[in-house]
């Protein structure tokens, strides 16, 4: 026998309600006035749970209708219950308050936007009736229909020939020497033939964004007439009301090169859909296979290659069609004006160690500027160093921070006064190896004739390279005992005097001592930082 109230149906809507109520009525001897307060149901509720079980236990077989009652859940008859209309008054609100939710996510406030029981309270709280499974129910149908809402249609663009050209920033992974580094793709595409150039760099920086579109229109020989771009940072600025305003770095390029600008709508790829492709298809096409390089310049080059490959292949167009488009937008291109300087300028005191420390990263001057005021323009992979208007350094940038970078040729100076230091400074052990190993076989004996000649070459334009081609030809003629005179000799003719003109005037003893243990003091000094800087950097993981 089944026992199933027509009273009950549709009151009670668990089963441990149902236990509760008996159990507070007949175990706690509480009230019906009490069971009705404390578990928030109205007391026809509970006089119906009550007189059911009462029912159930005077029952010819008590045990199976108690078990209907307690075990079962209900079956709510809903055939009569009145539907409560959703108006269209209550829907905006919810719109209102889904809007108000996605205002709060867009701008990191995620976690104080409003529930679905705190959207039903704030209708509630407006004098609306309905009930809290409506508005989820509501809420849920709004998301599944934006979850299958129709793609939406796209209308495919012509652009002229030199038109468009569409920017945009991609992330490559790449061996450099072994060291797994992380390098960005300035991608550039023309929207009327597809034609790509890319260019890697360390940074997403200013520089970097202003040196790719250099070297790109550099290498096309022109201008194309608009450049298209994403909601970038190195291209906008700031966002006031609905308009977008450009970095000075745009507005700089914009007024040089001559090319107008437009920003796509935020999240709308698809607006400059040619370079959203070309980033993937290059990166994959020049990376897939190889990624190890001896530095970003062999990288750079195995690009342009690619490039001019993925130029002229076969496409969703003829190999000969889409050679003649992109012949059609080089040769409709404004006039190319000329490279504008993509560098900042910045100032730096030269410290003792005849350094400027930027970045974490020391760069070495002539070691006479030290405590010197030097200008330093610095570019995306170079440095380049000023004393007034005089050039007296460049370096590779590094972007390992506590390196040096060192060379020999600014410490001359410093070695000339103290030579027997040479063989022992990391400035020594930083030379190239080639010279190192002249010094080995023809002036290991006299260290003061050899950091003379150096200096000698320095003063006239040469370089340790061209002291090396120098003994190499007077070997290949014979001489086995090399002297400076005859290197000399070989770097630009018969010399006069060279000895006497690269000696530094006399100095008294004590002077003498004192500037031998500046100098050695100085060496010293940097050895101990750059290999206490070796040391520390060898153990450092890999990214």
């Amino acid at each position: 026998m089944t026992f199933v109230s027509s009273k009950y149906k549709g009151k009670m809507k668990t089963m441990v309600e149902r236990q509760s109520i008996i159990h507070m009525y007949r175990v706690c001897g509480y009230s019906k006035r009490r069971i009705s307060r404390e578990l928030h149901v109205s007391r026809h509720t509970v006089d119906n749970i009550l007189s059911e079980y009462e029912s159930a236990i005077r029952t010819d077989n008590p045990e199976e209708a108690l078990s209907d009652l307690l075990t079962v859940q209900p079956k709510y008859d809903s055939s009569k219950r009145r539907p409560r209309r959703l108006t269209q008054e209550i829907k905006d609100e919810i719109g209102f308050c889904l809007k108000k939710n996605a205002v709060k996510v867009a701008t990191g406030l995620r976690k104080q936007r409003m529930l679905k029981k705190d959207i039903h309270q704030f209708l509630l709280s407006k004098g609306y009736t309905i009930s809290y499974a409506t508005v989820c129910s509501y809420i849920k149908n709004i998301e599944s229909y934006k979850e299958k809402k129709k793609s939406e249609a796209f209308i495919r663009l012509f652009y002229e020939p030199g038109c468009i050209v569409e920017f945009d920033w991609g992330e490559v992974l790449l061996f450099i020497d072994g060291v797994k580094t992380k390098f960005y793709l300035a991608v550039f595409t023309f929207g009327h033939s597809n034609g790509r150039y890319a260019y890697l760099f360390r940074h997403q920086n200013t520089l970097a964004f202003m040196e790719s579109h250099r070297n790109f229109f550099r290498d096309i020989h022109g201008v194309p007439a608009m450049m298209v771009y994403d909601n970038m940072r190195v291209a906008v600025k700031s966002f006031v009301g609905g308009d977008k305003k450009p970095t000075e770095a745009l507005m700089k390029m914009s007024g040089f090169y001559c090319f107008e600008y437009r920003f796509c709508n935020v999240r709308a790829g698809w607006e400059k859909g040619h370079v959203e492709r070309s980033v993937e298809y290059v990166r994959r096409k020049a990376f897939c296979l190889t990624d190890h390089f001896g530095d970003i310049h062999s990288a750079q080059e195995h690009l342009n290659r690619v490039c001019m490959q993925v130029n002229n292949e076969q496409g969703s167009l003829s190999t000969a069609e889409k050679t003649s488009r992109l012949e059609a937008d080089l040769s409709s291109l404004k006039p190319f004006p000329g490279n504008l300087g993509c560098f900042e300028v910045y100032e730096y005191i030269v410290d003792k160690w005849s350094t400027i420390s930027m970045k974490n990263v020391h760069y070495s001057v002539p070691d006479s500027l030290v405590g010197e005021k030097v200008h330093v323009k610095v570019y995306s992979e170079k440095i380049v160093i000023l004393y007034g208007k005089e050039k007296v350094a460049s370096h590779q940038r590094s972007y390992c921070g506590g390196d040096w970078c060192i060379k020999l040729e600014h410490y001359l100076r410093t070695l000339s006064r103290k030579p027997g230091a040479l063989p022992h400074s990391v400035v020594w052990q930083r030379a190239p190896e080639e010279l190192r190993r002249l010094y080995d076989i023809h002036f290991k004996e006299d260290n003061r004739t050899f950091v003379l000649l150096l200096d000698y070459a320095r003063k006239n334009g040469f370089s340790g390279t061209d002291i090396v081609t120098a003994c190499k030809e007077l070997t290949g003629r014979g001489v086995r005992k090399i002297s400076p005179d005859q290197v000399k000799a070989m770097l630009h003719g018969s010399v006069q005097g060279e000895t006497e003109e690269t000696m530094e005037p006399p100095v008294l003893p004590a002077q003498q001592e004192n500037i031998e243990r500046e100098a050695v003091d100085m060496l010293e000094g940097i050895t101990a930082l750059m290999t206490g800087y070796n040391e520390v950097h060898d153990i450092i993981p890999t990214i």
